[in-house]
């Protein structure tokens, strides 16, 4: 026996929830589950013993939704998460340039503000980084990842600075003086992110294997990761070489489902030529569901919604939102990635999205009943009449990020009005209706840790603890259904249920220790729970200090 795990408080996360107190792990899969006196038997002088010493013993989680690369590659920018102003974001800016010696000339790209944090609410514009940083070509990326702020320079590089043409499914912010101000949202942002010069091999690398070992500090031992989004990593054969080449040589610290976000029926054609479909690969890397992002951020009303926004009245005509593809576009792409055997998913964040890509997976499931297909759509934010109730009728798995909620409740019946805000983020009726959830976080847009997710989800709190009992408390959800959010949900999701997920024999060593129990911890208290250890198939990973 390799290892062996005893005296824990283990939920197995099967069927039927069981438990036990010890664990053995042959070959980096489950031998064995029971009691102390039970597995212990099985020992050898060559088992390595773990003392759980009465501490919870969980499935390693599970993230469905995240961007692992983009992750990696942001821990080497400006980090302007939490800025309370535009003046914090330039102080960031120079010491970063400090720090990092960039010589005049270089691009200095961060991430992480939050316009709703600023005192004045107001966006940043090229104006406010033109005078310091004219040397420099700045790329600020929101933290919603749709919306960036770049300075004069960038926009004549790009030659979007005098009169810039508008394209479809973004917006370029146009002045009195009809110049760009330096906003850009949407597919707006691609226009800059494709001439910032591409990382090579090598920071891709980098950037996946510092990713993957902080998502390991939280328990996280699997992920579906959304990387071709990171125009700035080259082409989707860029980011498989390494892929492919750091499995090879097993130095993948994490499980990896790639998602397929390929943006024109030419780019999936072109990836078509490699032969590679939905589930191809190995335990430790696979090749994802086809993937589309449909529309924008509710923080910056651009998720599209069948009414417009509430809060922006002297715009109501014009102000629902934006569609990054088109109807006729959506049926297109996806019942050609179906066609050629790829799972489906989608990014939807408002209604308007929600509903237009539900009609498209409706259309192909219909004329495939019977099929175990397993189409997903994430976010789900605002779920008005009828949305959920579609995705219980045709087994679409529901992507929550949970931890959105905490986020959004300060802004949330601003933006959508009294109405909408009862029909948002809906976590309990996905669960009354029958609907199977595999949760996310959307790293690097909102914090990985799991526990932050199952948190936001059991209180429907923001991170301050408001409102006292919960925004719309009868939304919650149970701590059971929280953890199974993040395990089993999410192994469902990409047909590895049999391999992932739970506790049982036969299924992969992938653990998690924490220090405090979740069914028995205040509520409150979940997201500051301490992981102890994980371990991924058989091998400790991480290891509290």
């Amino acid at each position: 026996m390799d290892m062996i795990i005893f005296n824990g408080k283990g939920y197995t996360m099967d069927n039927n929830n069981s438990r036990f107190t010890a664990v053995s792990i042959k070959d980096g899969l489950i031998y064995s589950v029971g009691s102390n006196e039970e597995i212990l038997r099985e020992k050898t002088s060559k088992t390595k013993l773990i003392d759980a010493q009465g501490k919870m013993i969980l499935p390693g989680f599970n993230d469905s939704h995240m961007h692992l690369l983009s992750y990696g590659y942001s821990l080497e920018m400006v980090d302007l998460n939490d800025c309370k102003s535009v003046n914090e974001m330039k102080s960031r800016i120079r010491k970063y340039i400090t720090e990092n010696k960039i010589e005049k000339g270089q691009w200095i790209e961060g991430r992480g503000w939050d316009d709703n944090l600023f005192l004045d609410k107001k966006m940043p514009s090229a104006k406010d980084f033109d005078e310091e940083f004219k040397e420099y070509y700045i790329v600020l990326t929101r933290t919603c990842a749709q919306v960036s702020v770049v300075n004069t320079k960038v926009l004549k590089l790009a030659g979007i600075f005098k009169h810039p043409v508008q394209i479809e499914g973004g917006t370029i912010e146009i002045g009195c003086n009809g110049d760009a101000t330096g906003i850009l949202t949407g597919l707006a942002t691609e226009i800059v992110y494709k001439i910032i010069p591409k990382l090579t091999t090598e920071q891709i690398e980098r950037a996946i294997l510092k990713a993957s070992n902080k998502y390991t500090s939280s328990g996280i031992t699997s992920v579906q990761t959304d990387d071709f989004e990171l125009l700035r990593a080259g082409t989707f054969r860029d980011i498989l070489k390494v892929y492919f080449k750091l499995d090879r040589e097993n130095k993948l610290p994490i499980r990896v489902n790639l998602m397929l976000h390929l943006a024109t029926l030419e780019e999936i054609k072109d990836f078509m030529t490699l032969g590679l479909k939905s589930g191809d690969g190995s335990p430790y890397f696979k090749i994802g569901p086809f993937k589309t992002i449909i529309d924008g951020s509710l923080g910056v009303r651009t998720a599209a919604l069948r009414e417009p926004y509430s809060d922006n009245p002297e715009d109501r005509k014009n102000n629902a939102g934006e569609m990054y593809l088109t109807k006729n576009e959506l049926r297109e792409l996806h019942n050609y990635a179906f066609e050629n055997g790829f799972q489906l998913v989608s990014d939807a964040i408002g209604d308007r999205a929600m509903r237009s890509i539900l009609d498209v997976y409706i259309e192909i499931l219909e004329k495939n009943k019977g099929k175990d297909l397993r189409f997903g759509i994430d976010h789900c934010q605002i779920t008005t009449e009828g949305i959920i109730e579609d995705f219980v009728k045709y087994n679409i798995i529901g992507g929550l990020e949970f931890i959105f909620l905490s986020s959004d409740i300060d802004m949330l019946e601003d933006r959508v009005g009294e109405k909408r805000r009862k029909e948002s983020y809906n976590f309990k009726k996905f669960y009354d209706l029958g609907c199977v959830i595999a949760a996310g976080s959307d790293s690097p847009v909102e914090e990985y840790n799991p526990l932050h997710g199952i948190y936001a989800a059991v209180t429907r709190k923001t991170y301050n603890y408001l409102p006292e009992g919960g925004y719309n408390p009868e939304q919650k959800i149970s701590v059971e259904q929280g953890i199974r959010a993040f395990t089993t949900g999410p192994a469902y999701a990409t047909f590895e249920e049999n391999k992932k997920g739970s506790l049982e024999v036969g299924k992969y060593a992938d653990i998690v220790i924490l220090d405090e129990d979740l069914y028995e911890a205040e509520p409150d208290h979940i997201k500051d729970i301490k992981i102890l250890k994980t371990i991924i198939g058989g091998k400790i990973v991480f290891e509290a200090e």
